[in-house]
């Protein structure tokens, strides 16, 4: 049993704190796996590896990984790319362009909850799909 912010996953071989059970991709990444949203929209090609957080898991992707004609960053999001915000934020928020709408994580700082790299991008394994198929299953939420 792994557990992290209120969570507990189940790992078929027990071994801790392998969590590729609920996921369907290895935690650590590849040049090919090809990333869609929900409704099919391509937004990525490979990954780096998968980031186990103090909020969860997430897929980390170098800018080369991103489709970047998938993606924009809302207007009301842009001021994290101004004076004197720019310095101050921890990520610049981008949007994927379908109805799925995906958060893409633009790392600009570090925090102590994660081991996210700045300049490195993020997405929810739950917003993301392989061959049609969910990266990653439906956690349970203990109660406490």
């Amino acid at each position: 049993m792994f557990r992290y912010s209120g969570f507990e996953i189940e790992c078929a071989n027990g071994d801790f704190p392998s969590i590729e059970n609920p996921l369907q991709i290895p935690l650590s990444g590849n040049d090919h796996t090809r990333f869609e949203t929900s409704t099919g929209l391509h937004v990525a090609a490979g990954y780096t590896r998968v980031v186990i957080g103090g909020r969860g898991p997430y897929v980390e992707f170098l800018p080369s990984h991103l489709i970047w004609d998938s993606l924009h960053i809302p207007d009301e999001e842009k001021y994290r790319l101004e004076h004197p915000w720019k310095d101050k934020v921890f990520y610049v928020e981008w949007r994927t362009k379908d109805q799925s709408n995906v958060k893409v994580y633009d790392q600009k700082r570090t925090v102590d909850y994660a081991d996210y790299k700045v300049g490195l991008f993020y997405i929810s394994p739950f917003d993301l799909f392989v061959e049609g198929e969910p990266v990653i299953t439906k956690l349970e939420k203990r109660k406490s």
